[in-house]
């Protein structure tokens, strides 16, 4: 019999300065995350967001802007996270300036 897919949310947040939460897959889970956005509108300085995964360190998406303006970034893919895997949203920014990130995909259960 066919196991259902369902779509998930794993995080989105509006003003994210330093580490976002760690989003860990639960046992008997694999996550597929299918799309990320960043988004900034910084007044004092440069900022960037990097998606990592945490049990590696890699950079999997980054986006950022040095101008003072508003920039959105997104990418539509699919990364892969097995049981005990990590991710998370790192920002960037000068001051008390932030951003908005969020994270979705599938959540496949074995």
């Amino acid at each position: 019999m066919a196991q259902p897919v369902f779509s998930k949310q794993f995080l989105s947040q509006q003003g994210l300065s330093g580490n976002g939460p760690t989003i860990t897959v639960p046992p008997g889970h694999v996550y597929i995350v299918k799309q990320l956005t960043v988004y900034g509108n910084t007044i004092f300085g440069a900022w960037s967001g990097i998606f990592q995964d945490v049990v590696s360190g890699a950079a999997l998406f980054s986006g950022g802007h040095a101008n003072l303006s508003a920039a959105w970034f997104g990418l539509y893919g699919a990364l892969v996270f097995e049981e005990g895997g990590q991710f998370r949203w790192q920002a960037f920014t000068t001051g008390t300036d932030s951003i908005d990130v969020s994270a979705s995909g599938y959540d496949l259960t074995a």
